[in-house]
């Protein structure tokens, strides 16, 4: 084949429109997310478009309408937990030696998480189509977060109920909301507190 620098140029300027294509909607979807999380529980197109840096017509080109990108938001949000809750934990570690690294990881894995998907909890419009979903898939959601939390526990503190139950509330969205929406926590200080608490939990479990 003969050397044709017009079409491997042609193919360049392609994948990098395709390339700024990607990184402006990324940028919009992560901008919406963060004014989301900062207070505007519904961001309007000009404030999402002005924090983003380009206008209302560029933000329309990647998404027709306003529902349309918050319920992308909610999709990326859900297919990014899955991933979190779906990643297999070392198996060089066992539970009966090595729990308290185990839970660290979880304590990772959900700090990560949820911060992806606490726009989810605080748009109004994201709610609305959230909770049109079957309530048994959002329960399903929860007890597979509960499995995870027994698989990595020693017996002797899975046995404990109220222990149990006081790992488990801490460990959820619900805990993570309260430190970062009516705390005002950073993400580096709600992290923070959420080792500490579980750390707290698990000190003595008697």
């Amino acid at each position: 084949m003969l050397f044709n620098p017009q079409r491997i140029s042609a193919r360049a300027a392609i994948d990098g429109r395709r390339e700024r294509t990607s990184a402006t909607r990324n940028l919009i979807l992560a901008t919406a997310r963060r004014l989301i999380i900062e207070g505007s529980g519904e961001p309007t197109a000009k404030e999402i478009a002005e924090a983003a840096g380009i206008t209302t017509r560029t933000l329309f080109r990647h998404f027709p309408d306003m529902g349309t990108l918050l319920i992308t938001i909610m999709e990326q949000a859900q297919a990014q937990a899955r991933g979190v809750m779906d990643e297999p934990f070392p198996s060089e570690l066992s539970p009966s030696k090595h729990w308290q690294e185990l839970l660290h990881i979880v304590v990772e894995r959900r700090t990560r998480t949820y911060e992806f998907i606490l726009p989810l909890h605080i748009s109004p419009t994201i709610q609305r189509h959230w909770r049109t979903q079957k309530k048994a898939a959002i329960g399903k959601g929860v007890q597979r977060r509960r499995r995870r939390l027994q698989e990595i526990l020693p017996k002797h503190l899975t046995s404990n109920t109220l222990l149990f139950e006081a790992l488990d509330a801490t460990l959820s969205i619900e805990f993570w909301i309260s430190l970062r929406v009516d705390q005002g926590l950073s993400v580096a200080k709600a992290a923070n507190v959420l080792s500490y608490s579980v750390e707290r939990i698990v000190s003595r479990p008697g």
